[in-house]
């Protein structure tokens, strides 16, 4: 359990490219998208919805892994290797909007 944790929130991200996140602009410091990119099928649509949540200055990190689902994942998804899973998700970061997420970098953990 985390005992900071005061609220949370569950959304299907995948219900219809219309998404909205519950949350006024600029409420956060740090978004964590964390082993989900591949399975979303409107990542444009979530992205540009976390750039609106996400405070000036603030950072969005993205992680996958080399495992998937591969009956939930996304096409694109599940025959590439690592490096084309992070020029895909720098591609999602590049194209969702001019200047919304800006130094965009890739590390191997």
């Amino acid at each position: 359990a985390n005992a900071q944790l005061t609220e949370w929130t569950v959304l299907d991200l995948n219900a219809d490219g219309n998404v909205k996140l519950p949350y006024d602009e600029e409420s956060f410091d740090v978004i964590l998208l964390q082993l989900s990119i591949d399975y979303l099928i409107h990542p444009l649509e979530v992205l540009r919805e976390a750039s609106r949540v996400l405070k000036k200055g603030g950072s969005i990190h993205v992680l996958f892994s080399n495992r998937l689902f591969l009956s939930k994942a996304i096409g694109l998804w599940t025959g590439s290797d690592d490096i084309d899973k992070a020029y895909t998700v720098g591609g999602y970061l590049h194209y969702c909007g001019e200047g919304m997420f800006v130094n965009v970098e890739a590390e191997d953990l």
